[in-house]
């Protein structure tokens, strides 16, 4: 980071110099152009008896020459002056924005101790910080139909603290310190009349997920005590396992690290943090498995291979936990870090979805039952299908249906047509009132070499008013599979098999005023 503002600096000090040279240059020359201009008002009029044709002409051929190279070195200064000051310019915005990349806010951290004697002690701070975060999203990723649903949960984490978190295991919580919140209470309610009060405009914060992060420092009151101080042990993994002895010898196990065999050298330079399972066989277990080779016992090594077996998580009472066992450097001025967590598969029930009414594509939607028990947060989520990027969609962990739908797309050889069926449809004049019977056709057609499940939608009015009558008619309506009455929604669901055509109808009546007029 410092080398690039250097780079930046450096090429703004460069362009400064050669704007301060142009600037020179066209000085010069716009003294030059006002002296050739007296030079020669001069020249003419100097002489009492005038000057002679050729002299004349001698010194306008000469003014002319000269001012046009002074004035074209004028504009090419102009030219150059503006490049230069755009240039600069555009430095200084890289230069500005990569400073607030680089930028630390600071902070002083106050403690009172009280201490009954004088003593030299280590001490480690622990604190809360509302200047760090994490916010959850996933990448959904589905191959096929008949294949389960992979989701990676990822987190982006970022802490303007100041302070660079280098190399540190994180642990993400979806919990916030309560700051002494307490459970509401009902008082009374009492009515009154209705009494216009005074307007006013409450600022909040962001409703995105914001998450206190914990952080630990330790220090020391003495420090030249510490320095005497082993302050992290080194612990060999594997300097206990006595597995085999020959005449009161140890003799060297077989080391197998994710079924190959290795070398003891090779097993001592493992990072411990990269070792997922240690299993130690003797005896009948060792020689079964791997003959005369096991027969002084054998260590089997299992070395972490996925971001899963470097990531616990774990549901509590209140909320959920992600504990990252790999490190990793945040820095401390807001710069965002991408973590992937978990990756999760479940299957899923896929099914065709149109509403012509309002739209005659048909798309093609993903149901999953039982998300509850992925442990979902709420966040974004990218949707992959096929390899070809779909969109984005939301995962409210706070939803009470029962199944999580993710639209993939569209698919144009599943086909809807709606239309009005003028035969069935008629106006009426009933004394005062006039009714109109509208009547819709839905033709469907599976164009694939496969069945699919089709669910399709379509809705007839509803009545807010006294003097408006709304009947579904259903004799002359398909029978359906629900019936939403709240919203007048009917449902139909089936099964179309391969090249299959099926229709559709719904009929419903309207009864008003006729003196009114109905958006219809």
């Amino acid at each position: 980071a410092n080398a690039t503002l250097k780079k930046i600096k450096d090429s703004i000090t460069i362009y400064q110099k050669k704007l301060e040279q142009v600037n020179t240059e066209t000085s010069i020359t716009e003294n030059l152009l006002a002296m050739l201009q007296k030079g020669t008002d001069k020249n003419v009029a100097g002489s009492d008896k005038g000057l002679g044709i050729d002299e004349l002409a001698k010194t306008m051929d000469y003014y002319r020459l000269k001012s046009t190279e002074l004035k074209n070195q004028q504009s090419q200064n102009a030219e150059k002056k503006n490049n230069y000051d755009n240039a600069i310019a555009r430095l200084q915005k890289q230069l500005d924005q990569e400073s607030l990349k680089n930028s630390k806010t600071s902070g002083v951290l106050k403690l009172t101790l009280s201490s009954p004697l004088a003593a030299n002690c280590d001490f480690v701070i622990s604190y809360y910080t509302m200047s760090a975060n994490w916010v959850p999203y996933y990448d959904i990723n589905i191959t096929s139909t008949d294949k389960p649903i992979k989701i990676l949960a990822k987190s982006k984490v970022r802490q303007t603290t100041g302070l660079d978190w280098e190399k540190v295991k994180l642990t993400l919580s979806s919990a916030t310190p309560s700051n002494g919140k307490v459970a509401p209470l009902f008082n009374a309610w009492f009515l009154d009349y209705y009494r216009p009060t005074p307007k006013y405009t409450q600022t909040r914060g962001a409703s995105s997920l914001n998450f206190a992060a914990q952080n630990t420092y330790s220090y020391s009151l003495n420090r030249t005590s510490v320095a005497d101080e082993k302050m992290v042990s080194e612990v060999d993994p594997f300097g206990n396992v006595n597995v085999g002895y020959v005449n009161g010898l140890v003799q060297t196990p077989l080391y197998i690290v994710d079924g190959v065999p290795v070398d003891a050298d090779f097993v001592a330079s493992i990072d411990p943090d990269k070792i997922k399972e240690t299993q130690v066989l003797k005896d009948a277990a060792s020689t079964g498995i791997y003959g005369s080779k096991g027969a002084n016992g054998v260590v089997v090594i299992s070395l972490k291979s996925s971001m899963d077996d470097y990531i616990t998580q774990r549901e509590n009472d209140l909320n959920m936990v992600y504990n990252i066992d790999m490190p990793y450097t945040i820095p401390g001025n807001g710069k965002e870090q991408s973590i992937d967590l978990q990756t999760k598969e479940t299957e899923a029930e896929y099914k065709y979805y149109c509403a012509p009414k309002l739209d005659t594509e048909t798309y093609l939607l993903a149901e999953i039952s039982n998300w509850e028990k992925l442990g979902l947060l709420t966040g974004k989520a990218s949707i992959t299908y096929d390899g070809t990027y779909v969109g984005e969609t939301t995962i409210d962990a706070r939803s009470t249906h029962k199944k999580l739908t993710l639209t993939l797309g569209t698919d144009k050889r599943v086909s809807v047509k709606r239309e009005k069926l003028e035969d069935y449809s008629s106006t009426r004049f009933l004394g005062s009132d006039t009714k109109q019977v509208f009547t819709y056709k839905l033709t469907v057609r599976n164009n694939q070499n496969k069945p699919v499940q089709m669910t399709l939608k379509d809705q007839y009015p509803k009545s807010s008013q006294k003097g408006i009558d709304v009947e579904l008619l259903e004799k002359e309506t398909t029978p359906w599979t629900y019936n939403g009455e709240s919203l007048g929604v009917i449902t139909w669901e089936e099964e179309l098999k391969p090249g299959e055509t099926k229709e559709y109808k719904i009929s419903y009546s309207v009864k008003y005023p006729k003196d009114s007029n109905l958006n219809l």
